[in-house]
């Protein structure tokens, strides 16, 4: 730009503000003479018409004293040059002008702020282009597709300039550095004011677009509850079957837990009568005639039948038919796949000492473990029941209890080691109340007279072993489902038990619990839509089967097959037949005989837990070591 330019443009902008100020004055002007010269070509003529106006030309609120001091001041006071002055060629000048300053006092803006001015305007020439820019390449209007998004998730912004709240503010000085602000959900970084786009909307804030109708409708119709268990019938699992009992009123805790540890157990019938009726209930309707049959007698020979009249006395028998739990030497283990065949683990028990004693070994993949059920239980409602488990887990605990039920033996996971062999499992147990209540006198005698208690009144028909003894621990629920909880991982026994068909009416019971629930789930998802509630019923439609009960589930994976219903199942058996309550087991040290059933402490199964005294893996007591690898749970994602 030309210097002739550059004047004009300043002489424009300083007229306009001189005249702005002086009409704002308090001080009034009158007509002042701008070019002295001029005014002389244009006076002869009229000389004395105006020579009454010498004083016109005064400043009403100044005298000549104040024109002095202004003069003296100009390197501090904005002056107000003649050839800025109004021009006024039709007057001439009287003696009396030549005391009249041509310097007057106007409004002034400093070079410091003029330069200020200028690069404030510089800068909003820059973000202009700069928000020109990206509005053109299409960043603005959603913050996902902001381009100066990093790749971690947060937010990366040029720090030299921001706008922040409608101001314009420089950040952190001159340099062209990147940083990066955390906002991901619960971080606690603020950003430096509200940062904006060029179309004044934050780039912060997620943009919504708008839906049409159809779009609306769509997103509505994709909300649906999970599908499971809507296609199967309550009426028809339920059929020909009582409701599983709820547990009564307890008036008095039975430990320092409170009743709450006592409620936590799902007692079922708490007699031998209802006890019986319900488990031959079950085994008629659910499984395949022959099957059934054979439950029905092994119940029978455990429990004994109402119609005998010492059906409700809880005394042993001797020469019972019982079986004992190695009438059927077979160890079953089951997995995903055959790939652990040669580990450490399971060839302690196909190869180890199991196998001396003349122990056969199996192993069942998931192939193997659908082909087995589909030939014992072809037809029957379990296998309905098992064909609908929503989870790999709950098929694998329900396998275990199957096998051990119809088969006998020994069941135990792949990850577990054989310590010591079978036939020293339980040996020398105490005996529950010393026997009192539950054994003859002559068998009372002949117990303290030292004679084995296998020899008196048969093998144990049942092996367990414990794995929890909370003791007086607040926390126990956090833990464990039982404050005297069973292991799962391995257990024995003598086939067609009640107590692992106990276990398999608590599964179907929770199976069909959980189908219950689905139909209401899906009931209140519809509910919650027709009355325009889409955001709860979103919610409750990402509600799963498998959740736990404090997260909207019906039941849960632990309470569904896992070691709370196998506690459940062995402590009920125990309970009505020789009146054992759950208390009855704590702090057990040596293995405990109560009737047909032989429960190991917890080093039996547990060595090396660290938790409830358990003696390390080397003990005299420790017969399998767990190693807690967790296969399950593998097997459960890969469904």
């Amino acid at each position: 730009m030309s210097s002739s330019s550059t004047s004009s443009s300043s002489t424009s902008r300083r007229t306009s503000s001189d005249h702005s100020v002086l009409s704002n004055s308090s001080t009034v002007f009158s007509p002042t003479i701008v070019n002295p010269q001029t005014f002389k070509n244009h006076s002869r003529n009229v000389s004395k018409t105006f020579g009454n106006l010498t004083n016109a030309f005064i400043p009403h609120d100044q005298d000549s004293e104040h024109l002095e001091l202004n003069e003296k001041g100009l390197e501090n006071q904005d002056v107000l040059l003649p050839q800025y002055l109004p021009r006024s060629p039709s007057l001439e000048p009287f003696s009396s002008f030549t005391n009249l300053s041509t310097k007057l006092t106007h409004p002034h803006i400093g070079l410091r702020r003029r330069r200020l001015l200028s690069q404030v305007l510089a800068i909003l020439g820059i973000i202009a282009l700069l928000g020109w820019w990206v509005n053109t390449n299409g960043y603005m209007g959603n913050a996902e597709k902001f381009d100066i998004w990093g790749n971690d998730g947060k937010l990366m912004f040029l720090e030299k300039a921001c706008i922040t709240i409608g101001l314009i503010q420089l950040y952190r000085g001159l340099n062209n550095t990147y940083s990066y602000l955390d906002i991901s959900e619960g971080g606690e970084t603020k950003l430096p004011g509200i940062i904006i786009g060029s179309d004044g909307k934050d780039l912060l804030k997620e943009t919504k677009l708008e839906l049409s109708h159809a779009e609306k409708m769509a997103e509505l119709a994709n909300i649906k509850p999970q599908e499971w268990g809507l296609k199967l019938s309550i009426e028809h699992f339920l059929g020909g079957l009582r409701k599983f009992p709820e547990n009564q009123p307890i008036k008095s805790a039975l430990s320092i837990l409170g009743t709450f540890a006592d409620e936590i157990y799902l007692n079922g019938p708490t007699n031998k009568r209802d006890y019986f009726y319900q488990m031959r209930e079950f085994s008629k309707e659910i499984f395949p005639k022959k099957i059934s049959e054979n439950l029905i007698n092994g119940l029978i020979n455990y429990i004994g039948h109402p119609d005998q009249s010492n059906f409700d006395e809880i005394k042993s028998e001797e020469n019972s038919k019982k079986d004992s739990w190695d009438f059927n030497k077979h160890i079953w283990q089951t997995d995903k796949n055959s790939q652990k065949k040669g580990s450490k683990e399971i060839s302690s028990w196909k190869d180890g000492k199991a196998f001396d004693e003349g122990w056969e070994w199996d192993l069942l993949t998931d192939f193997d473990a659908d082909q087995y059920v589909t030939k014992r239980l072809a037809g029957s409602r379990l296998k309905e029941m098992w064909d609908n488990l929503p989870s790999g887990i709950l098929r694998s605990d329900t396998l275990r209890y199957l096998l051990i039920l119809l088969e006998g033996g020994i069941y135990t996971d792949t990850d577990t080691t054989l310590l010591k062999s079978p036939s020293e499992w339980g040996h020398d147990p105490k005996l529950f109340k010393g026997g009192d209540g539950w054994l003859t006198e002559n068998q009372l005698e002949r117990a303290k007279s030292g004679e084995s208690i296998d020899d008196i009144i048969g093998k144990p028909s049942v092996i367990v072993g414990l794995e929890a003894d909370v003791g007086d621990r607040e926390d126990w629920f956090d833990w464990w489902p039982r404050p005297i909880q069973i292991v799962q991982w391995t257990i024995s026994s003598a086939p067609n038990h009640p107590i692992a068909l106990n276990a398999l009416l608590r599964i179907y019971h929770s199976t069909v619990k959980a189908i219950e629930w689905s139909h209401s789930n899906a009931l209140s998802v519809k509910v919650l839509k027709d009355q325009g509630r889409y955001d709860d019923a979103r919610n409750l439609a990402k509600v799963n089967v498998l959740n736990e009960p404090k997260n909207g589930g019906p039941v849960g994976v632990m309470a569904w097959t896992g070691p709370g219903v196998w506690t459940d199942a062995v402590l009920s058996y125990l309970r009505v037949k020789y009146g054992l309550v759950w208390t009855d087991l704590k702090d057990l040290t040596t293995p405990m005989r109560i009737g047909d059933v032989v429960i190991l402490p917890i080093t039996g199964f547990s060595p090396g837990v660290g938790n409830f005294g358990a003696q390390m893996s080397n003990h005299p007591q420790a017969m399998v070591e767990h190693k807690f690898a967790g296969s399950w749970k593998e097997k459960d994602k890969s469904d």
